[in-house]
């Protein structure tokens, strides 16, 4: 009878586990169709900061969020984003924090677009929802879903606010594993159940501020990066502005250390 050692068995039980939870794989972009920005008149867009959090899931799967990780993680991404656009030529005003009511709106939105990008993310790319079926077109026999998003018309108050024609907003979380994590995940693989190690999860839009709609969005499934270190922010935000319209070809980056 074959013996196997304790490491070849540990190993399988890590290979089933990654295999268990794996999820599908693929960058994903959303351009609303027939968008392009004006070219009679110069645009601005207004970047909300970076809705970042950062923490630890727990062996039970509690979300436990990192305050100094976080901190980091958002200067990390805001400075990245600065950093690109200017290398991509593109005009971004990046707005600071603010007080009081004005505060609170760009708070409410964050939220908002946090919400939104979830459903984009699933009825947009995988399980797609009837009512975003587009006619059918003899001349273009594949299925065509529509992008038609919206923040709502509730956003002409950040048009009021800022003074922008579209804000852009970008949302990262990571909750890296703990010990007692990884361990409960390999546990639960010997008995069939798949669970993830952590979570990492972003999305960016950009809302047309007359109209509240999205007209460009992007996620990515397999999300890369650590964005508590600088090259990982860049990879970071490399991902979620792929796409971005106007925006020239990436360039091929160097190798970075994935987020896992």
């Amino acid at each position: 009878m074959k013996q196997w050692s304790r490491g070849a068995v540990l190993g399988g039980i890590v290979a089933l586990c990654i295999g268990l939870s794996a999820q599908p794989a693929t960058a994903a972009s959303l351009l609303k169709e027939g968008f392009a920005f004006p070219v009679d008149r110069p645009t601005k867009i207004a970047v909300l900061r970076p809705d970042v959090s950062v923490g630890t899931l727990r062996s039970a799967g509690e979300d436990e969020a990192n305050a100094e990780w976080t901190e980091v993680a958002r200067q990390n991404i805001t400075e990245e984003m600065k950093t690109q656009a200017s290398a991509q030529g593109l005009a971004l005003d990046f707005l600071g924090d603010m007080k009081g009511a004005d505060g609170e709106l760009l708070d409410q939105y964050r939220s908002l677009f946090k919400v939104v990008s979830g459903a984009i993310a699933r009825h947009g790319f995988f399980d797609h929802l009837p009512t975003k079926l587009e006619p059918k077109n003899p001349a273009v026999p594949s299925k065509r879903w529509r992008m038609d998003w919206s923040l709502g018309p509730g956003a002409a108050q950040l048009r009021a606010l800022t003074g922008a024609d579209y804000a852009l907003l970008l949302y990262t979380h990571d909750a890296y594993g703990s010990s007692g994590r990884k361990a409960a995940v390999i546990f639960a693989a010997m008995w069939g159940v798949a669970a993830p190690f952590g979570v990492h999860e972003g999305y960016a839009g950009l809302v047309d501020l007359t109209s509240g709609d999205l007209v460009w969005f992007n996620t990515d499934p397999a999300i890369g990066g650590d964005p508590r270190e600088k090259l990982g922010a860049a990879q970071r935000v490399r991902e979620l502005m792929a796409g971005f319209p106007g925006s020239k070809p990436a360039s091929q980056p160097a190798p970075s250390a994935p987020a896992r």
